[in-house]
């Protein structure tokens, strides 16, 4: 291996808060060689935080002439939403390593063809899901890992993030970005992985079945926010490989804005505490409560090491986190987290709970996507919400129809 790993930069909008993390977390053994993005003005800005002279990225508009150069042996998938598994399958039958950006698929097709192109790469697949990094979930890890709670039977999480007008007008506005960004589209369900990852990195529980339901957005704010989507939260129940059961509520357009954690065991539980990150209650049962333990304690959850740099960093220090293990992993220090399978879990409940939403609420279970016979029933399975200029949806993004009664 090379004794810096080069990096090369996929869309330099969410992509500069990683390069940021990076710098300022003076993550060593790798550079970035390579940054594309279709907007001449990101790309400018992406440079402006990579070193000048000799060491400055090569600079792309282009996809295909980027995944062509042969510039970078990682990437970092920051596109848009929903196409990062495309383009992950193109590095991958490259043997470039990839580091991707929210949900890891948006078609259980997808899904499938990932898992098979990692199988057969010689690089590491992780995905960028930086929320089990935070201050709080590092803790919740630590306890249920020290055994004191016993057998995990229930967990919460939440990622709710409502944005006004203004905001929505930012990333909506089709003078902007487009008559088909993704954000306008996007089911209550899909973006689950907030919520979901960090329980799952707490427990290692896998998600096994999923049952969904939506609540309706008000006419009132559809029509104020120009909305074409009339679900304002969608919230799962899924059942683990382990026999538990996880609340998750998903990307939550309503208020307060926040996430929040919860996992209760036969013995105890503990919670990040609502509004505060940082913070973190424990609690034992009466009849179980470990030797020299308090009944109840809240207390502030200190970092291990690197404090100093995480703190710096974006999403709760989340985003140096990630960044740095995904370095490692490539480096064979450590395994991906979430590597392609469960990225592809994570996908699939957001994809098969949006489809228990709009059939009436039933469950669908959840592949095995290390079992080539499980994959098999899903392969040619497109189901897509996301309309385009040249292709619409075959599924809605909407549980129910949305009469638009303001035009941008």
């Amino acid at each position: 291996m090379r004794k810096n790993i080069r990096i090369g930069v996929f869309g330099c909008w969410r992509g500069n808060a990683y390069i940021r993390s990076f710098f300022e977390g003076k993550i060593g053994g790798a550079r970035i060689t390579a940054l594309c993005d279709k907007k001449p003005d990101r790309l400018e800005k992406a440079l402006a935080l990579c070193p000048k002279g000799r060491y400055a990225p090569k600079t792309f508009t282009d996809p295909d002439e980027f995944f062509e150069s042969g510039l970078f042996d990682a990437v970092w998938l920051c596109n848009y939403f929903n196409e990062h598994a495309k383009y992950a399958i193109i590095a991958l039958n490259k043997n470039i390593h990839v580091f991707s950006e929210t949900m890891a698929a948006s078609t259980m097709a997808d899904a499938v063809a990932l898992c098979r192109a990692a199988e057969k790469s010689k690089a590491v697949y992780c995905m960028a899901e930086n929320y089990p990094y935070s201050r709080g979930c590092f803790e919740l890890k630590r306890i249920v890992d020290g055994g004191t709670l016993g057998k995990v039977i229930f967990a919460e999480g939440e990622y709710v993030h409502p944005m006004g007008p203004s905001d929505t007008f930012k990333y909506h506005d089709p003078k902007t970005n487009g008559l088909y960004h993704w954000r306008r589209y996007n089911p209550a369900t899909y973006y689950c992985s907030h919520a979901l990852a960090p329980l799952i990195y707490a427990t290692g529980e896998h998600p096994k079945r999923v049952v969904a339901m939506t609540a309706l957005d008000s006419d009132e704010r559809i029509k104020e926010f120009k909305k074409f989507k009339c679900d304002a939260a969608g919230v799962m129940l899924i059942n683990t490989d382990r026999g538990s059961v996880f609340r998750v509520n998903g990307s939550t357009s309503c208020a307060p804005h926040g996430n929040w954690y919860r996992i209760s065991g036969t013995k105890g539980g503990v919670e990040t505490v609502r509004g505060n990150q940082k913070m973190i209650r424990l609690c034992y049962n009466s009849w179980s409560k470990p030797e020299g333990a308090e009944g109840e304690t809240v207390y502030e959850a200190q970092w291990q090491s690197d404090g100093e740099f995480a703190d710096a960093a974006g999403h709760g220090g989340g985003d140096y986190w990630v960044v740095r293990y995904f370095l490692e992993a490539v480096r064979g220090e450590r395994a991906p987290f979430p590597d392609v399978y469960t990225a592809c879990e994570m996908s699939a409940v957001g994809i098969l709970g949006w489809r228990s939403v709009i059939n009436g609420n039933i469950p669908y279970d959840i592949p095995d996507f290390r079992n080539e016979a499980e994959r098999e029933r899903w392969q040619d399975d497109r189901q897509y919400p996301f309309p385009s200029e040249d292709t619409p949806n075959n599924i809605p993004y909407s549980s129910h129809p949305v009469r638009q009664t303001a035009a941008w």
